[in-house]
């Protein structure tokens, strides 16, 4: 890719190249649903105690109220890109607006647990159509590179905003209001795209020759959704015949999805993508990226709990600042596009995210609270721009009119990225802290409190707190130590990650995009 084209200014592209104020509007109108959207991911830890003492959810279904969403929204992902062809993008993300308009609706009104998860479920897909539709009309509203680059990073930053605002949001409204109202907040967003997008939004024309492959769509949701179901519940609960079955049967029904997409006249997810040069390596450096960021998130948020002895509120609040130095980092991303080439920029964001996971380690239990947030800022300061920049990269790799099933294959690898990196994280934790804390426990345990302690962190903390003077501190510090350890673990190996994958992107990766562009003619 030709550095100097980057370079170059853009008022010399013709004037209907570049977007008018209808298109930024446009904008303006889509990043107030995303940005609402993404508080849904964290906004409902904050409430969850208050709807579990409301509706008295039995069993598992805590766990389907706070992750069906996620489950089906990329379970459905493939799908959904194949409509933004089928139905239009527009049409799309009118239906997954209006939709989750009325799940948020029945969300807040919700009388039953089975009623929030099945409203939580509706919320998982609209919000996919919303984003993948989204992410495709992006495409045609902003035609010109350098616009396109700048409306991508707000789209985002609005998308990592709504995930930083979530806690302290949830936490205004509860204090408040009831449960239901951190949901009812949602529909005058929706409803002011619905109303402005008729005069905001491009109209593009439906592709009545596609076909929906019903069987294809059925394999693709059920895999999908079996495999991330298995590795989340693997990483909360420990491997069990279920979990791992769960994992098993995902990746055969994705085989055979996959067989049935090579052989069908009308698959539902076309396969000549992967053949698009750079398409398959963006692909694997952002899953491997949400893998690193999933596991290290969720492994601090509970450190400076358990360990450094936070509220959750408490907590939440101080991972805010990692949150905004992410939004920053994103509206960075067009600035270093136009200073250096694309594969540079991925090197060098993953190479300073990646180091400062590492600087992370030392700071763990021996340094003030403050200097790891400091840290973990740098982290999404420079990891931001990497997700930011390798979407957009994804997206553009291919033709307009297939950046929708591009938009939903990379949701899909998000979602198995993240997934993937709470269940190995997660479990590497584990297979430290349980040795190291059983060296450490102190011999006045008893073997029941032992086995309990061992299971989680939680419980270890549980344990220590209804001990008495002497045993309490040494069940703590052993607690403090072994846990210290499995989360300086959990950061090496996502620093190593990004750094193995910045060589990836600098040494193949733009060797690829190098080929690319010497075979085809610029579009610069």
């Amino acid at each position: 890719m030709n550095t100097e084209a980057k370079r170059s200014p853009s008022p010399d592209l013709p004037e209907r190249e570049r977007a008018g104020v209808r298109e930024w509007l446009g904008l303006f109108a889509m990043a107030i649903p995303i940005f609402m959207l993404s508080t849904d991911l964290t906004v409902l830890f904050i409430a969850m105690p208050a709807i579990g003492a409301d509706l008295a959810p039995a069993g598992a279904q805590s766990l389907w109220m706070l992750h069906i969403g996620d489950f089906l929204g990329a379970a459905t992902a493939i799908t959904l890109g194949l409509l933004t062809r089928r139905i239009g993008r527009r049409r799309l993300l009118v239906l997954g607006v209006g939709a989750y308009g009325l799940a948020s609706l029945l969300a807040a009104y919700a009388t039953s647990s089975e009623m929030l998860i099945g409203a939580r479920a509706l919320l998982g897909v609209a919000g996919g159509s919303f984003t993948v539709a989204g992410h495709a009309l992006l495409r045609v509203m902003f035609t010109n590179k350098r616009q396109y680059a700048t409306a991508f990073a707000i789209f985002t930053a609005a998308f990592m905003g709504g995930s930083a605002a979530g806690p302290p949001l949830g936490g205004l409204i509860l204090e408040h209001f009831w449960w239901g109202a951190v949901f009812l907040i949602n529909v005058p967003a929706a409803a002011l795209l619905l109303l402005a997008a008729p005069f905001v939004l491009p109209r593009d024309t439906p592709d009545r020759s596609i076909r929906i492959d019903p069987l294809s769509v059925i394999l693709s949701v059920l895999g999908i959704m079996a495999l991330i179901f298995g590795l989340q519940e693997l990483a909360d609960r420990g491997a069990s015949p279920l979990r791992v079955a769960a994992i098993v049967l995902g990746v055969a029904l994705l085989g055979l999805f996959l067989r049935r997409q090579a052989r069908s006249d009308h698959p539902l997810l076309d396969l000549a993508l992967f053949r698009t040069k750079g398409f398959a390596i963006l692909l694997v450096l952002l899953s491997f990226a949400a893998f690193a960021f999933a596991g290290t998130n969720m492994l601090i948020a509970q450190h400076l709990q358990v360990v450094q002895g936070l509220s959750s509120m408490q907590a939440g609040l101080l991972l805010a600042a990692p949150a905004v130095s992410g939004i920053i980092g994103s509206l960075l991303t067009p600035v270093l596009q136009r200073l250096i080439e694309p594969t540079q920029v991925l090197a060098l964001t993953l190479t300073l995210s990646g180091a400062s996971a590492l600087v992370v380690i030392p700071l763990l239990g021996t340094s003030s609270l403050a200097s790891q947030i400091i840290a973990l800022s740098a982290i999404m300061l420079f990891g931001s721009p990497f997700m930011t920049m390798c979407t957009q990269m994804i997206v553009t790799s291919v033709p307009p009119e297939r950046s929708g099933p591009a938009v939903a294959v990379q949701n899909v690898f998000s979602s198995l990225g993240n997934a993937g990196g709470l269940a190995v994280t997660g479990s590497l934790a584990m297979a430290i802290y349980r040795p190291l804390f059983t060296r450490e426990a102190p011999s006045g345990l008893s073997a029941n409190e032992l086995d309990i302690a061992r299971d989680s962190f939680g419980a270890a903390a549980a344990v220590a707190e209804r001990a008495d003077g002497t045993l309490q501190a040494q069940i703590s510090h052993a607690l403090d130590h072994a846990f210290t350890v499995a989360t300086q673990a959990g950061f090496g190996l996502a620093g190593s990650l990004q750094l193995i994958m910045a060589l990836i992107a600098l040494l193949w990766l733009r060797r690829v995009l190098r080929k690319r562009s010497s075979a085809t003619p610029s579009e610069q």
